[in-house]
C-alpha cells in the first residue's frame, strides 16, 4: 500500500490525519512574517470588522484579535498556500480530483491569551449534499500541549451529528452531556510549524485556551469535493456559479450534486447576534472549557 493509500485508510478510520512538517521552512517563515504584519496592523482595534474578529477577554476585559477572517482574501500568500502541491496531493487522495474551497480562517491564539473552542462538529455549521468535506489546518507556529492545542475525538466522524443548540438557538457547541466524555477519548494534536492536519467535517474537535505566553497561530481551510453542494439554511451560502468556479482548488466544479444518505441537523434558528464560532459559543450555555472548571 502506497503512502497516499495509507493516509486515506487512516483518515477513513480515525476521521483525521496529520502530516508532520509537510511545508518547507521557507514557506513557514513567509506565513509568520505576513501574519505578524496583519496582526500588528489591527492591534489597536477594539471592535470586529471585515478582517478582524475582536473579542474582549472575559477576565481583563481587554480587546484582542482572536481571528483573521477569510485570510485567503486578505493576502495572496494564503490563497496560494491551499494550492501548494504538498497539500493538493493529500486532498486528491482524501476527496478526489475536483475540490472547492469554501472559506478560510486564521485563529490567532496570541501569547497574551486566547479563548478555548468548545467541542463541536463543523458539519453542524455547513451541511452539504454529501460529507466529502474536510478542514485543512496549517500550523504557523509550533503547536504544543501548553499553547492551546487542538483536540480530535477519533472515530466520531462515523457517529451521529450532535445537537449544537442552546436555549432554542444554534450555539456552535455540543452540550456538556456529550463534551464531558470526550477528553478521555481524544487525541491531543501537537506538531512543528509547517505541520498540516486534515480532519473530517463530522469529527468532534475542540481546542483549549493558550496560556503559555507563546503564540499558536493556526490557519484552517474549509474544502469539499466539487459535487458537494451546500444545503439552504447553513452557513455556507451559495453565492453564484461563478463564485463556485472561482473557488476551485483543483479540477472542475460539478453541476450534478451528489446526494448521500448522511445525518443532518440544520444550524437554525440563529441567535440575534452572529459573528463567529467564538461569539456563538460565548453567548450560548454549552460551556465545557469556558466555565473554567475543566482544563
Amino acid at each position: 500500500m502506497d503512502a497516499m493509500s495509507q493516509l486515506k485508510k487512516a483518515y477513513d478510520e480515525k476521521g483525521y490525519v496529520i502530516c508532520d512538517s509537510l511545508l518547507p521552512m521557507t514557506v513557514v517563515e513567509e506565513l509568520q512574517e505576513v501574519t505578524d504584519k496583519i496582526v500588528n496592523a489591527g492591534a489597536a482595534l477594539t471592535a470586529s470588522d471585515e478582517v478582524y474578529e475582536i473579542l474582549d477577554d472575559l477576565e481583563t476585559k481587554q480587546s484582542r484579535i482572536e481571528r483573521i477572517k477569510s485570510p485567503h482574501t486578505v493576502n495572496p500568500c494564503f490563497d496560494a498556500l491551499i494550492r501548494r502541491q504538498e497539500i493538493t496531493d493529500v486532498l486528491r487522495a482524501l476527496l478526489g480530483p475536483d475540490i472547492r474551497l469554501q472559506n478560510s480562517k486564521l485563529n490567532v491564539k496570541g501569547k497574551e491569551g486566547s479563548a478555548p473552542v468548545e467541542w463541536h462538529q463543523d458539519w453542524a455549521f455547513y451541511p452539504h449534499t454529501n460529507d466529502d468535506v474536510l478542514a485543512v489546518g496549517i500550523m504557523i507556529d509550533d503547536m504544543t500541549e501548553d499553547n492551546g492545542s487542538v483536540l480530535f475525538a477519533p472515530g466520531t466522524h462515523r457517529g451521529p451529528v450532535y445537537d449544537h443548540m442552546s436555549e432554542g438557538f444554534f450555539c456552535g457547541a455540543v452540550g456538556a452531556d456529550v463534551a464531558k466524555d470526550l477528553p478521555d477519548v481524544s487525541d491531543t494534536v501537537t506538531g512543528k510549524a509547517g505541520t498540516v492536519t486534515f480532519h473530517h467535517v463530522r469529527l468532534l474537535h475542540a481546542s483549549k485556551a493558550n496560556l503559555s505566553g507563546d503564540p499558536r497561530r493556526f490557519i484552517l481551510y474549509e474544502v469539499m469535493a466539487a459535487d458537494a453542494w451546500p444545503l439552504a439554511g447553513c452557513s455556507a451560502v451559495f453565492e453564484s456559479w461563478d463564485s463556485m468556479n472561482e473557488r476551485m482548488v483543483i479540477g472542475k466544479q460539478s453541476d450534478v450534486p451528489r446526494l448521500v444518505d448522511v445525518p443532518v441537523r440544520m444550524p437554525q434558528p440563529l441567535p440575534p447576534k452572529v459573528s463567529s464560532i467564538f461569539q456563538l459559543q460565548r453567548d450560548g450555555t454549552n460551556k465545557y472549557y469556558m466555565d473554567g472548571t475543566n482544563s
